[in-house]
Order: structure tokens, then C-alpha cells, then sequence
């Protein structure tokens, strides 16, 4: 389908944001990593495991090799550990992995412990920490990031890290190869374990950075030290351990408390909070955004009916379209953080299209199933808050349907103080964009619903679990329906999408 430009209103970037053509905006300092991330990428043919030897684990961790082992990868966790990895072994407030070291766990393949103990007939590798082996975690990681010398960019925000640390990935996939945060492993062992996993031959890596409670993002930016520092928004996320918006923007704000001279700092200007962070002198900001002034712009209407987004990106007097071949027109705010990112290390802007229009999303996050049996599903079951949770409203608003429009949506959590009008502005949004049918999960949403009268009414269905209404759903489902299921991770909303993926093709409500 050939695409059709439409309009973006010119601009007078400012220029103390303007780039030059030579693309000429890093400093010395931090051009030098950069482009030694494209050296080392560039050369590499094939991506090289991050092993790491008894000795290096030793020398990581301030350990005693008491058992020598074969080089290998790095797991704390034994029901994921694979053939060949060493397994961490960490002690939490709930649980100690030291008691899931069985010579059962040699036979599955691991070949040696770093930790305070072995069992008494353990016979693989094995390098003794003293203390706590969280900090010896983090010391392994200290040790990967002061021998990575390419850049590093740190991802945080309320809503969208996971899908914009993706697209940044795939952004700078022309540069050479991008190692990436693993699925959601936001926090503190999550991003020491990504560290631990840098690959010897990679010159970029993305790292999402996540928290619920003040001083965890500086103590995460402390370990990753980024030298491109993004911050994506402010939203109504983990609210119970924050008294109000500008605290949560002041937490997220610690990612820029410690950049230096050279550091790069993109920044969505379209969020009044986060403009309103400090930046230290030196350090360059990059914006993003629809407002004028923008060092890369956007502009996006929905394409294929709304499964996917038409996207027109703009920097300087270039601009690049291109289509993101999955539906919610949020993803086009995602797409312009990481084109600001990567025109920044050099990446052209058609390139960005070109790479950006071979997104695919990330697994429970705005991902449109087409189920054999006629159905089309939503599945954004992976986390929820209200600002998440209206961009998945308008998503399914503006998708073509030629059945019902449902809506399945599980109570948001930690939202302290503004849960009741959070819940209730979510109901009320459904409730004007007309949806056929409205299914609560929770007590939270019937609360809610309760608030606004709306118990009993013929297009509204409420279980108090998952498993509820994944049964009582399937009997009120036809082909050619579009189901939106999205709710908070504890709610477990993936039992519901599971239930109507094993909906038989016979539908008795059809004829």
C-alpha cells in the first residue's frame, strides 16, 4: 500500500537545539565512546557469549576460587538456568537461593556456584563470597560496565520503557550489535544482570530502568552510569510510595543528578514535569516531543484500519514516514524518543524509519493476537496504569471492528491516594468511547463501578479474579470481535487471554 504524507506544521527549531550536518553533537568525550561502540560492532561478525572465567568471577566479586569451573554466562535463578551458566546465588528477605544448590542442579548443567556455600558434595566450580551476595552481585557488575567502552543508554519513565528501549535497540541495529535489557529485569539484580551480560563484542547497550520508591534510579544509574540519559515521562505509577506527581518526576529526575560533562540527556518536552528536572552544566539536552522547538518531532494518524501507525518524524528541515506495523498511536511518542537517541550516535533519519517500521511489540504489551478461531485480542495483560491504560482505550476505540468492541480490564495497583478517581476515570472513558460490552476484574474497578451506578447494567459484566471471568467471558464471545484485555501484573490477566485463545471455532451465539 503505497503511504501518504501528510502535514506537520514547520517549525523554527531553536537554535540551541539545532544539529549540525555533520551530525557533529557529542562531546570529545562522549564521541569517543560512541564511535568506539561502532568500531568494536562493526567488526564483529558474530555475537560472542558473555563467559566469563573463574578467574574474572573471582577477580569480579572479591572471591576465593575454592573450586575451579568452566567458563560460562551468569543465572540467579535455577528453574531458568540453562547448560553451561554459573548460578548466582543470592539470599532475600522471604528466601535464600543457597538451599537450591543440589547436586541435582550439576546434573542439569550448571558448572559452578558463586555464593557464601555449596552443598557438601557439590563437584562443580565454585567461588566463595563473604557477606551479602546482592553487593557481590553488584560488584560483578561494576567490574562488566568499567570494561565496556561503548555507550551505554539508561531508559526510565512511567510508562513505555520496555517498547522505547526496544525501538532504540532496533534503532541502532545499523551501527553494529545492541545488547538490551531482557525482558523486564528493571531493577536492581535485573540491571546487574544485563551488565553482567554485555557481550565482549557489542558497542551500544539499552538498559530499562525501573522503579517504586525513592533513591532506586540513582542507585541504578550509579551502577549502569549512562552516557545517553532518556527519560520518556511522568505518569500515575507506584503512587502509594509517592505523595504527588512531583515527587515521582523528582525520583525519575535522579537518572540526570549525576550525568557529567559530555553525557547526554533526551528528554520529552511535551511532559511539563520532566522539563522541569534540572540538567547539570555540560551536559547536552536532546528534546523530543510534538512542541516547536523540538530537536525531533512527530506526528502520527493510524494506518491499516488501526492496526498500525503512520508515523512522520522531523529534524531540522528533514523529514522521514514510515509505517509501525502494530496498533495505539502512543507508539508514535515511543518512536520520536528513540529517533532522538539514535540520530544523536550518528543513526540518519530514513534509517531510523527503516529500522522503526520492523517493530514488532513486546511480548503483553499492546500485542494484537489474531486467534484461529475468528477472535482478534489485545493482549496488554503485562502491567497497567492509568496513563497506560487510556492509551489502550483509544487503541481499541480506533481499530476497525466488524463485530464487538470488548473491554477487559483488571484493577491497577499501587496507586495509594489516587486509586478511587483513577479507577473510576478509566470506567468513564469506557463509557464514552461507546464499547459493546465493559468486563471488571477486581474490587477496585466494582468499587468504581459502584461510584458511578453503573452495577446491573446490561453491557457491564464483574468478576472478583481472573479465572472468573475468564469463564463467564468466553459465553458472551463471537468471531470477528476485538478484545482488549489489559489489568495490573498481579491480577493475572493472562488467564483470561488464555481462555479465549482456547475458545472453540464453534460459536454458539453465531446464526
Amino acid at each position: 500500500m503505497p503511504l501518504h504524507c501528510f502535514h506537520l506544521p514547520p517549525t523554527n527549531l531553536n537554535p540551541s537545539h539545532s544539529h549540525k550536518k555533520s551530525r557533529k553533537i557529542l562531546s570529545t568525550q562522549n564521541e569517543k565512546r560512541c564511535l568506539a561502540g561502532q568500531k568494536i560492532s562493526r567488526a564483529a561478525h558474530s555475537r560472542i557469549s558473555p563467559f566469563w572465567t573463574v578467574d574474572e568471577i573471582a577477580q569480579a566479586v572479591n572471591g576465593r576460587i575454592v573450586q575451579r569451573g568452566l567458563p560460562g554466562p551468569i543465572s540467579t535463578d535455577t528453574r531458568t538456568l540453562k547448560p553451561g551458566q554459573w548460578f548466582f546465588a543470592l539470599r532475600g528477605e522471604n528466601f535464600d537461593a543457597h538451599d537450591f544448590i543440589t547436586p541435582e542442579l550439576g546434573r542439569k548443567g550448571c558448572v559452578g556456584v558463586i555464593g557464601n556455600r555449596v552443598c557438601a558434595d557439590w563437584e562443580k566450580g565454585f567461588v566463595e563470597t563473604g557477606g551479602d551476595t546482592l553487593i557481590s552481585l553488584e560488584k560483578m557488575a561494576n567490574y562488566a560496565r568499567s570494561r565496556f567502552h561503548g555507550c551505554l543508554v539508561g531508559v526510565t519513565g512511567s510508562v513505555g520503557k520496555t517498547t522505547t528501549r526496544t525501538m532504540i535497540a532496533l534503532a541502532l541495529e545499523s551501527l553494529g550489535l545492541v545488547h538490551q535489557t531482557n525482558g523486564n529485569e528493571n531493577n536492581r539484580i535485573g540491571v546487574c544482570l544485563s551488565l553482567a551480560g554485555i557481550p565482549r563484542n557489542v558497542g551500544f547497550v539499552v538498559l530499562e530502568l525501573g522503579m517504586d520508591r525513592r533513591g532506586e534510579i540513582m542507585e541504578l544509574a550509579r551502577i549502569s552510569q549512562p552516557s545517553i540519559r532518556v527519560i520518556l515521562n511522568v505518569g500515575c505509577a507506584h503512587l502509594e510510595n509517592f505523595a504527588s506527581l512531583k515527587d515521582v518526576a523528582m525520583a525519575k529526575g535522579e537518572i540526570l543528578a549525576e550525568a557529567k560533562p559530555g553525557d547526554v540527556c533526551v528528554l520529552n518536552a511535551d511532559d511539563p514535569l520532566v522539563m522541569s528536572l534540572p540538567v547539570s552544566h555540560g551536559v547536552r539536552k536532546v528534546l523530543f516531543g510534538q512542541r516547536s522547538g523540538c530537536d525531533v518531532r512527530f506526528a502520527a494518524e493510524k494506518a491499516h484500519g488501526g492496526h498500525g501507525v503512520r508515523v512522520v518524524l522531523e529534524r531540522n528541515q528533514e523529514k522521514v514516514e514510515f509505517v509501525i506495523p502494530s496498533p495505539g498511536l502512543h507508539l508514535a511518542q515511543n518512536a520520536c524518543a528513540a529517533a532522538a537517541v539514535a540520530v544523536t550516535l550518528g543513526v540518519s533519519l530514513p534509517q531510523v524509519g527503516i529500522s522503526l517500521s520492523r517493530f514488532i511489540p513486546v511480548r503483553m504489551r499492546s500485542e494484537l493476537e489474531v486467534v484461529k478461531n475468528g477472535i482478534k485480542i489485545i493482549n496488554d495483560v503485562y502491567n497497567a496504569n492509568p496513563v497506560s491504560t487510556k492509551a489502550a482505550i483509544e487503541l481499541l476505540k480506533n481499530i476497525d471492528c466488524e463485530g464487538k468492541r470488548v473491554v477487559i480490564l483488571g484493577d491497577m495497583l499501587e496507586l495509594g491516594q489516587a486509586e478511587a478517581v483513577s479507577h473510576e476515570t478509566m470506567l468513564t472513558l469506557c463509557r464514552a468511547s461507546h464499547f459493546d460490552l465493559v468486563a471488571l476484574v477486581g474490587k477496585r474497578f466494582l468499587t468504581a463501578a459502584e461510584n458511578l451506578n453503573l452495577v446491573g447494567e446490561r453491557n457491564i459484566l464483574y468478576s472478583p479474579d481472573a479465572e472468573s471471568m475468564a469463564f463467564e467471558i468466553v459465553q458472551r464471545l463471537n468471531r470477528n470481535d476485538i478484545i482488549l484485555v489489559k489489568g495490573s501484573r498481579a491480577m493475572q490477566m493472562e488467564k483470561v487471554v488464555a481462555a479465549i485463545k482456547a475458545m472453540n471455532l464453534c460459536f454458539p451465539h453465531e446464526g
